[in-house]
C-alpha cells in the first residue's frame, strides 16, 4: 500500500501527517501541485519532472491567462501536466488523502478514482465546506460573488459525498453535507512542533512589562483584532501589559515572542472550539491560548471523550476581556492551561496518533461513535464575524437571492434556524405552506 497526501498543504497537516506514517512504516508521498508559501521541509515533500512540469504550467497559465492567444497555449499544456501527474498518480498510490480544496481537474477525476477501486480520504478544514454566506474570510466580497461562491462550495460537497471513501468533517460546517461523515473531534490534527526547539529561545528573557500578551493578526477581520487590541488597551491603565502583534515577522521572531510571552488570544469569532495552527505552536511552548466562539458549547455538547477536547481558555467573543483578566490575574491557572495544552499536541495530537486514525479509516475499521449525521445539525455555527454582522448579512443574502439561494433544502432544522436568526421566520412560513 501506498499512500498519497496532497494536493494543497494547510497549516503543515500534510508535513505532520507524512511524519506520522512514516514512523508506522507505511510508504506515503506529500505531492504538492503548489509551492507553500509558508515554507516545506524539502525531506518531506516528493519531487519529480511530472510535479516541476505541473509547476511550471501552472505559473506560466497565471502569468498569460489575460493574452489573448498565450492564454490558451498554456491552458493545454497545464491540463496536459496535469493528465500526465494524475496518470502517474493512479498507477502508483492505491490511498489519497486530500486537503482543503486539492484536486486535479476540478473534482472531476473523483469517479475515475471511485471506478478504479482507490480509496478516498478528504480532510475538511473548514472554509472549503462552510457556507460562504456565514464565512467572514470572504469580508468584502460582493453578495453576487458570495452567491457564486455558494454555488461552487455546494459542487464540491456534492461531488466528495458522492465519491470520496469517507469525509473527515464536522458539524460547524457540515451545513451542505446530506450524508454521515467521520467526525474530525475523534481524529484530530496531527501537530508536531518540533523544529521549533531549533529556534534560539533565550533561557534568561526579562521582559518589559509584568505581563506579555501576544496576538497574530493573519486575518483582521476574521480574527476580530480590533476587538482584541481595543479590550487589551482597556486593560493597560489597570495591569502592566506588553502587547505584541505578531505581524509582518520572520517565523523565528514570531515563534520568539510567543516562546516569551505569558499567554496568546487568538481569534474572536472561531468556527467551533478547536485548536488552530498558531494554537499548536503556543501550546509547545506550555502557553495558554484565548479562543472564543459563539457556539464554543455546542462544538463538544454531549462529547464523551474529554481527552480529545482541546485545552484552550474558551468563550463568548463578549467576554473574551474577562478572560484575558482572568489569566492575566491567576498565574497558577495560566500554568496549568499551559501545561495541559502541550501534554494534548504532544499525545493525542502527535503525528503517529492522528496517523494510526487514519490507517483505521483506510482498513475500514471504524468505531460507530465516529460518525455523525449532518441532518442533526440545527446550530448556525457562523465564523469569522460578529454575530450582528452574520445576522445582517444573513438577511441581505436571502432578500436578494431567496430561500433556495442558502441551499440547505435538504435539512429542515438548520434552514429554520437560518431564517430565524435572519428574522425572516415568516418567510420561511410563507415557503413551507408553498411547498
Amino acid at each position: 500500500m501506498r499512500i498519497l497526501l496532497g494536493l494543497n498543504e494547510i497549516a503543515n497537516v500534510l508535513q505532520n501527517l507524512k511524519k506520522g506514517f512514516d514512523e508506522l512504516g507505511i510508504q506515503n508521498d506529500i505531492v504538492l501541485l503548489e509551492d507553500y508559501p509558508f515554507g516545506v521541509s524539502e525531506s518531506l515533500v516528493i519531487k519529480n519532472w511530472n510535479i516541476s512540469f505541473v509547476k511550471y504550467a501552472i505559473k506560466k497559465y497565471r502569468q498569460y491567462k489575460t493574452h489573448i492567444i498565450l492564454k490558451y497555449v498554456f491552458s493545454s499544456v497545464f491540463f496536459l501536466a496535469r493528465l500526465m501527474l494524475f496518470v502517474r498518480c493512479l498507477y502508483v498510490y492505491d490511498v489519497f488523502i486530500m486537503v482543503a480544496y486539492s484536486r486535479f481537474f476540478g473534482y472531476r477525476e473523483l469517479p475515475i478514482l471511485k471506478f478504479f477501486r482507490k480509496k478516498v480520504i478528504f480532510y475538511v478544514v473548514g472554509s472549503d465546506f462552510r457556507p460562504p454566506y456565514l464565512n467572514g474570510s470572504f469580508y468584502g466580497k460582493s453578495m453576487q460573488e458570495i452567491y457564486l461562491l455558494t454555488k461552487e462550495t455546494k459542487y464540491r460537497v456534492e461531488m466528495l459525498e458522492k465519491y470520496a471513501t469517507y469525509i473527515i468533517s464536522y458539524n460547524a460546517v457540515a451545513h451542505f453535507q446530506t450524508k454521515s461523515f467521520i467526525d474530525y473531534r475523534y481524529i484530530g490534527i496531527a501537530t508536531d512542533c518540533g523544529d521549533i526547539k531549533n529556534i534560539c529561545i533565550p533561557n534568561e528573557y526579562h521582559k518589559k512589562r509584568s505581563i506579555k500578551i501576544v496576538h497574530a493578526p493573519t486575518n483582521k477581520i476574521a480574527k476580530g483584532s480590533e476587538v482584541i487590541i481595543r479590550e487589551v488597551n482597556k486593560l493597560k491603565g489597570k495591569y502592566d501589559i506588553e502587547f505584541i502583534l505578531l505581524s509582518d515577522m520572520k517565523n523565528a521572531e514570531v515563534l520568539y515572542h510567543v516562546a516569551t510571552c505569558d499567554f496568546v488570544v487568538d481569534q474572536l469569532y472561531s468556527g467551533g472550539g478547536y485548536m488552530a495552527r498558531f494554537g499548536t505552536e503556543a501550546a509547545f511552548f506550555k502557553k495558554p491560548v484565548i479562543i472564543t466562539s459563539y457556539n464554543m458549547g455546542e462544538f463538544y455538547e454531549n462529547f464523551p471523550y474529554q481527552e480529545k477536547i482541546p485545552p484552550v481558555v474558551s468563550g463568548r467573543p463578549d467576554e473574551v476581556g474577562e478572560l484575558i483578566v482572568k489569566l492575566i490575574e491567576n498565574e497558577e491557572y495560566r500554568k496549568k492551561i499551559g501545561e495541559s495544552a502541550y501534554q494534548f499536541v504532544t499525545n493525542e495530537w502527535s503525528p503517529k496518533s492522528v496517523a494510526k486514525c487514519f490507517l483505521r479509516l483506510i482498513y475500514d475499521d471504524i468505531p460507530k461513535e465516529w460518525w455523525l449525521d449532518p441532518l442533526d445539525n440545527h446550530v448556525l455555527w457562523s465564523y469569522g464575524k460578529a454575530i450582528e454582522n452574520v445576522k445582517k448579512d444573513l438577511q441581505s443574502y436571502i432578500l436578494t437571492f431567496g430561500i433556495p439561494s442558502l441551499m440547505v433544502e435538504h435539512n429542515p432544522l438548520i434552514k429554520e434556524c437560518m431564517l430565524k436568526e435572519a428574522g425572516l421566520q415568516d418567510m420561511y412560513a410563507k415557503s413551507y405552506k408553498t411547498n
